[in-house]
This record gives C-alpha cells, sequence and structure tokens, in this order.
C-alpha cells in the first residue's frame, strides 16, 4: 500500500522535497507560524515568509497542501477524541483504579464520565470581585458598562447654587422661628 506522500505524488505528478515535507510536518504540528515553519524547513531566512505563503496558496503546490491535508486527518484519525472514545477510556481508567484500591481517581473518573454522557451537569461560576481585579481590568469593565448603559453614566455638571443646608433629597430646609422645634416642646412636657 503506497504512503500517503507517494499517493499525492502519483495524483499530481509532481515530487515531494524533503524542505516541503519538513515544512508540512512543522505545519500540521501547529506550534510555529507559517514563515518558522519554513525557516526550520530550510528555507532562508529572507525569503521564508514569501515561500510559506505560496507552498499553502493552493495554485503553485497544491501537491503540498494536500500532503498537509491527508497528514492532519490521518492526525485526527489517530489522535482524535471523540465522546465514545473518552467514555470507554474513563470507564477503564475507572476500574484500573478501583481494582487498586484508588478510589477517590475511580470517584473522579466516574464523576468526569457522568458530566461527559450528559447525566450531570457542573454549575459553577465565577465572580470576581473588584478587590481581586487589576487596576486595567477595572478600567476595562467599566468602559465596557459605559458602552451597553451609557445612560447611567450621564453627569449633570451644570453647577447648581445652593444654601449650606439640604435635605436628604437636595430641596432646601427653611426654619420659621415662630414654630417651635421638637426639643422644645419636649422640654414642656
Amino acid at each position: 500500500m503506497p504512503s500517503t506522500k507517494q499517493k499525492i505524488e502519483e495524483e499530481h505528478g509532481r515530487t515531494l522535497t524533503n524542505r516541503q515535507t519538513t515544512f508540512a510536518r512543522y505545519i500540521v504540528e501547529g506550534i510555529y507560524s507559517n514563515a518558522d515553519c519554513a525557516r526550520k524547513a530550510g528555507y532562508s531566512v529572507d525569503v521564508a515568509a514569501k515561500q510559506a505563503s505560496i507552498l499553502l496558496n493552493g495554485r503553485d503546490y497544491p501537491h503540498v497542501l494536500d500532503y498537509i491535508k491527508d497528514m492532519r486527518e490521518e492526525r485526527e484519525r489517530r489522535y482524535g477524541v471523540t465522546t465514545i472514545g473518552q467514555l470507554e477510556r474513563l470507564h477503564k481508567l475507572s476500574i484500573g483504579a478501583e481494582e487498586n484500591n484508588q478510589f477517590s481517581a475511580a470517584i473522579n473518573a466516574e464523576k468526569i464520565r457522568s458530566a461527559l454522557g450528559g447525566l450531570t451537569i457542573d454549575r459553577r461560576e465565577t465572580i470576581n470581585t473588584i478587590d481581586q481585579l487589576s487596576r486595567d481590568e477595572v478600567t476595562a469593565r467599566l468602559a465596557k458598562l459605559q458602552q451597553q448603559y451609557p445612560q447611567a453614566f450621564m453627569v449633570d455638571i451644570t453647577p447648581k447654587e445652593t444654601p449650606d443646608e439640604q435635605g436628604p433629597r437636595g430641596e432646601l430646609l427653611e426654619h420659621d422661628p415662630q414654630q417651635p422645634t421638637e426639643e422644645v416642646l419636649r422640654d414642656k412636657d
């Protein structure tokens, strides 16, 4: 059975060079930028970014792009995570932990299995208090709130001339010297 590389080369009638296969391998890893992948594959620093773009555009070297696609699919088949696969794996881990009297680990595996299977729901809320946030985070949160609720941030900044004495709602308090105050009324009793 021909390898992925051979199959791609036959389909396109073009040979994958060592640099192209190395470039493809680094791209599939997904750790490096496109230019870094080209540099690691042996392309010079001066042309690495341009060469990566050319290799990935699909017009100039379609066989390289197909090779990358096939390698990604193979990686997905080999290491892909599926619900059934995870349920089976967690079940095996649970049984193994229980057989070794590691009940905490067995319970943990079963708890994850039940959540994965949809039997339980982990309800956690992350609540940040202002004292746990940095100054930048507080500023960002205030800016977001100001965008969402601009009416709450409208401030009337025109100064008003008011006497020193005001009631709880800003109304003026008047004192009528003819009416006795509560203290005077209590003293008379």
